[in-house]
């Protein structure tokens, strides 16, 4: 019977180590030629060792291995090896989130920001390789959950019910083009132990709270598993200052907008899901998972306004002192169901599968302001709104793959991806004459849209001149579009088809060292977010809308990469990055001297869409690693250092170029007995972009206590800005019209987190002696 996970150990020109497969069968890749020692050990049997094994061509093989039991084992012992805290791949960084114990007690987006490649500003937006546009997957796959607001979706998963995540910058032909940027896959826990076990966690603190609970029962070929999650950020007050100058290009009329005033956010989230896993043979196996995720968040903010316009002559058109209430508000929740079969055959790699999925979404955002004169209780005007939405998302792909020789793997797929969204807007306007909120025909619609993708993909992975290993692929994509909007009728959106290319190359100097270049395209569809023509008037002279015109962005990423892996766990990658964006996709703001909605006026009013802006040019490097300074002392740094030049035809000049960096670093100590101390910093430097947002620093400080022999654990995280308060200032820019931003943020917070993990084993005598493996080939 082969015996899957046990280690496998390689000595001699270099140190290699590898696990065992279901099958007992292990690979080592790019192996020097030379003489090595092999050791295969495993938990309850005698250690096998193989001297003088000499290595001299790259399809080498073993034959079968017999290891001999010591006495009564484990029944099917999963024997997992020890993973580095950070992986880097040919394709992807992995980051195993288990292995940081620092960061049990915080959400998706406290990881996220310790990941190279990958930054986090203050409000929980993500960027990879300095780019927004980012496909996120959760175990693989879409969810609706990120349709409406992705920071507060990230912010709803705990870190302690997440195995590991994975980002690919450039990503081959086998996943969707979707994500200029890159994908983040999100992998959720998954216990293989015989038994019953899991993991109960909890965070009280003065900002966030959370609680999960995952729970796994396997007996013999089906494991049954199941979570629940549940995390509430506390109020916070942030202190907000906004002053803008503008002109009327046409009149030289002269306008200024003062806004001071506080307003209090709060968001919360929870989740739940159940999941089915059966090894029906040993070589099929089906999984069945469902899952359903709620978040929201509401803000309520109280605000001073100073609102001014004079003609080009100096004289006045009008003075206004007034108070303006607003409270915006989200609601989401998803229902997620996937159903997977895998096949594999006898063939080494050569595998079949089909995934099945099914979203269902419901959003609502909704608004309500008045304001009101200084000194008077009677409201002169105001708006409400609310804007519920349903999401369905059905796909079915299927995935073969194929060895057509030793070291030629092609791969195959197809992928149907069918998508519809309904939205109403319900408007009602204050009428002072009545005075009361009024419902408004002209602004309220309804609005359905449908999307679908039609995709195909081909893949090989080989080596060429024994020297290069290449990953490349072709994508086609077919979206067809559809819309209708009550107010104006159908939408005419043309179909259209992108071929999109990958490949990566790479070529090991040596056991230690890779050089990678990669080349993606990948494209941006505008979402729903994007497209909605649902007008935000919760501040009426700061208008948000949607854009249902918006055509897809087309992105083109070059990357040159080094690897170095040296000493015992030392590590350095360093990658060039050139990305080409044409059309590209920005939020921009346009001043308007009056702006008019339906049958309501409003003077001196800033409107911010996203639109096709023109093209952006960035290039840039990026350095990280992960090194060990001293005995039980790791350094993580990650710099990202970006040249940023956009194209904007609404710009005047056209052109705008600057230079952005971002960096964090991450320190650890671990003392004996199972304390670990962590501190970690972050900076981002400010952004160029229709004005400029300056930069900010923030810094944690954590402390864990490992107990009962690591089955429990302690925390304590302390989470800070210098001073009590993050202060962004940023400035935005446009023809006529300058704004200066200043939002104070308070974001100190202590936070305390209990883990506890548990479990039972079974234990039965096995045979007295076990086959490890048919034939383990060794590359070099």
């Amino acid at each position: 019977m082969p015996l899957a996970q046990a280690s496998v150990t390689l000595r001699g020109q270099g140190i290699y180590a590898a696990v065992t497969d279901n099958k007992g069968d292990f690979v080592f890749p790019r192996v020097v030629a030379g003489t090595y020692v092999l050791t295969v050990n495993y938990v309850g049997y005698r250690s096998f060792k193989l001297a003088a094994l000499v290595v001299d061509r790259s399809d080498l093989s073993l034959g079968a291995v017999a290891m001999s039991a010591k006495t009564a084992v484990l029944e099917k012992a999963v024997v997992t090896a020890s993973r580095p805290l950070l992986e880097n791949k040919v394709d992807r960084i992995v980051y195993n989130v288990d292995r940081d114990v620092t960061s049990q007690g915080g959400a998706a987006t406290d990881v996220l920001r310790k990941i190279p490649q990958v930054s986090v500003d203050v409000n929980g937006n993500v960027e990879l390789l300095g780019n927004p546009s980012v496909l996120y997957l959760i175990n693989g796959k879409k969810s609706t959950i990120f349709g409406n607001s992705i920071a507060d979706a990230l912010q709803s998963i705990p870190a302690s019910q997440i195995q590991s995540i994975e980002v690919m910058s450039s990503p081959g032909s086998k996943f969707d083009a979707t994500g200029t940027g890159g994908v983040i896959n999100i992998i959720l826990k998954k216990n293989k132990s015989e038994g019953f076990s899991g993991t109960v966690s909890a965070t009280a603190g003065t900002r966030q709270e959370n609680g999960s609970v995952n729970l796994t029962y396997k007996k013999n070929n089906v494991t049954l598993s199941g979570y629940f999650s549940g995390t509430d950020q506390l109020s916070v007050r942030t202190n907000t200052n906004n002053q803008r100058n503008a002109v009327d290009t046409a009149t030289g009329s002269k306008y200024f907008l003062g806004q001071l005033g506080k307003s209090d956010f709060n968001r919360y989230g929870y989740r739940a899901g159940i999941g089915l896993d059966w090894d029906v043979t040993p070589r099929d196996n089906i999984s069945v998972s469902f899952g359903f995720n709620q978040f929201g968040n509401s803000t309520d903010g109280l605000f001073n306004q100073h609102n001014t316009g004079s003609d080009a002559a100096g004289g006045a058109l009008y003075d206004e002192l007034s108070l303006r209430s607003a409270t915006n508000t989200l609601r989401n929740n998803s229902a997620d169901l996937g159903v997977d079969y895998t096949r594999k055959f006898r063939r080494e790699k050569e595998q079949f599968s089909v995934s099945f999925l099914y979203s269902a979404g419901q959003n609502n955002t909704s608004y309500f302001q008045s304001q009101r004169y200084v000194g008077t209780d009677s409201l002169f005007g105001g708006s409400t709104s609310s804007n519920p939405g349903r999401d369905r998302l059905t796909s079915f792909k299927i995935d073969y793959a194929y060895p057509v020789s030793k070291g030629f793997l092609l791969e195959m797929g197809a992928k149907t991806e069918i998508e519809s969204l309904v939205s109403d807007a319900n408007v009602y306007t204050f009428d002072a004459g009545k005075y009361a909120y009024l419902f408004d025909n002209t602004q309220s619609y309804t609005s359905t849209f449908r999307r679908e993708v039609y995709a195909g993909y081909v893949a090989g992975t080989f080596r060429l001149f024994d020297w290069l290993n290449v990953i490349a692929g072709l994508r086609s994509e077919y979206t067809v579009n559809k819309a209708y909007y009550s107010n104006s009728g159908h939408v005419k959106i043309p179909d259209y088809n992108n071929l999109a290319p990958s490949m990566t190359l790479s070529h090991p100097l040596d056991a230690d060292q890779t050089l990678k270049f990669s080349y993606a395209y990948r494209l941006e569809r505008p979402d729903y977010r994007d497209l909605n023509p649902f007008l935000n008037l919760s501040d009426p002279q700061n208008i948000t809308t949607g854009n249902p015109d918006i055509r897809p962005e087309i992105g083109h990423e070059i990357q040159l990469g080094y690897t170095y892996n040296f000493g015992k766990s030392n590590s350095l990658n360093v990658v060039l990055v050139y990305t080409h964006n044409n059309p590209d996709i920005k939020s921009y703001t346009t001043f308007y001297p009056v702006f008019k909605v339906g049958d309501s006026t409003y003077a001196n009013v800033n409107v911010t869409r996203r639109d096709n802006i023109a093209s952006e040019d960035r290039w840039g490097m990026v350095f990280g690693g992960s090194f060990v300074a001293f005995d039980r002392f790791t350094i993580r740094p990650n710099v990202q250092l970006y040249e940023r030049s956009t194209y904007n035809i609404y710009s005047i000049p056209p052109r705008i170029t600057g230079f952005e960096y971002r960096w964090n670093v991450n320190a650890n100590y671990a003392f004996r007995r199972g304390l670990i101390v962590e501190g970690f910093g972050n900076y981002r430097s400010g952004i160029r972009w229709q004005g400029r947002q300056a930069g900010f620093l923030t810094y944690t400080l954590a402390l864990r206590q490992q107990l009962w022999g690591g089955k429990g654990s302690l925390g304590l995280v302390a989470v800070n800005a210098f001073g009590n308060y993050l202060v962004q200032h940023s400035t935005i820019e446009g023809v006529g019209f300058v704004t200066d931003n200043r939002l104070e943020i308070p974001y100190r917070s202590f936070g305390i987190n209990f883990m506890y993990k548990f479990g039972r084993i079974k234990i039965s005598k096995p045979k007295e002696e076990e086959n490890l493996l048919g034939r383990p080939p060794v590359e070099n």
